[in-house]
Formats: C-alpha cells, sequence, structure tokens
C-alpha cells in the first residue's frame, strides 16, 4: 500500500473519530436540553397541580358533609341539617372553584414533551448535514 493511500485511511478514520465524538457530545447535550426543558415545565404545571389537590380535598369535605347531611334530615332536626347543607354547599362551591381554576391553569402550561428541544436538534442536525454535504 503506498503513503498516499495509508495517509487517505488515516484522514478517514481520523474523521470519523471525529464524527463519532461529535456525535456523542450532541446526544449528550440534546438528552441534557431536554431534561432541563421537562423539569422547567413540571415546575410551571405545580401550582395548578396544587389547585387540583385543593379541589380533591374540599371535595372529599363535601361528601362527608353531604353524608352528615343526609343523617341530620333522616333524624328530622331542622337547625344541624341547614348547618350541614350549608358546610357541604361551601366546600362544594370551594372544590368547583379550585378545579376549575387548576384546570384552566393545566391547560395553559406547554406539552409536557421538550418540543422545544426537538426542534433545536432538527435545526442543528440540519446545519451539520448541509457543513458535511458543501465541505
Amino acid at each position: 500500500m503506498s503513503e498516499t493511500q495509508q495517509e487517505a485511511q488515516a484522514g478517514v478514520a481520523d474523521a470519523l473519530r471525529d464524527l463519532s465524538d461529535n456525535s456523542r457530545a450532541l446526544v449528550r447535550h440534546e438528552v441534557a436540553a431536554a431534561q432541563k426543558e421537562m423539569l422547567d415545565k413540571g415546575k410551571q404545571a405545580l401550582p395548578a397541580v396544587g389547585l387540583l389537590a385543593a379541589a380533591t380535598f374540599f371535595g372529599v369535605l363535601s361528601a362527608a358533609a353531604s353524608f352528615r347531611l343526609s343523617i341530620r334530615l333522616l333524624e328530622k332536626s331542622l337547625p344541624p341539617a341547614a348547618a350541614a347543607l350549608v358546610a357541604a354547599a361551601g366546600y362544594g362551591i370551594a372544590a368547583g372553584a379550585a378545579g376549575a381554576v387548576g384546570i384552566q391553569r393545566l391547560r395553559k402550561v406547554q406539552p409536557f414533551y421538550p418540543a422545544a428541544t426537538a426542534r433545536e436538534t432538527v435545526k442543528t442536525v440540519a446545519d451539520t448535514t448541509a457543513r458535511a454535504a458543501s465541505g
């Protein structure tokens, strides 16, 4: 084998090694970017999840008060039943309000996948491919 062929093979081997290293670095960078994006989206959703938890809590209280109301109505005691009705209505309204606000906030949160990172990755790969094709 001539010296020129050996140099060409060494050049190809170096180019493949560089491509492998660059690909590995790109993948690590994209995975880190995707993780950061997902963490940011999770942080945005926390208040909405908290409101939904509050809605669940108030819903349970409403159910308990409704149960208590039915017992009171069966006992034919008007003042305790009226108190249970007011409590059930109050808890029910609070659960509905917290649930409505929580769902509204969840709809405003971005999708739970790394869309921005995916767009950046496609752009980077397209740019890299264009440079490799022209150079």
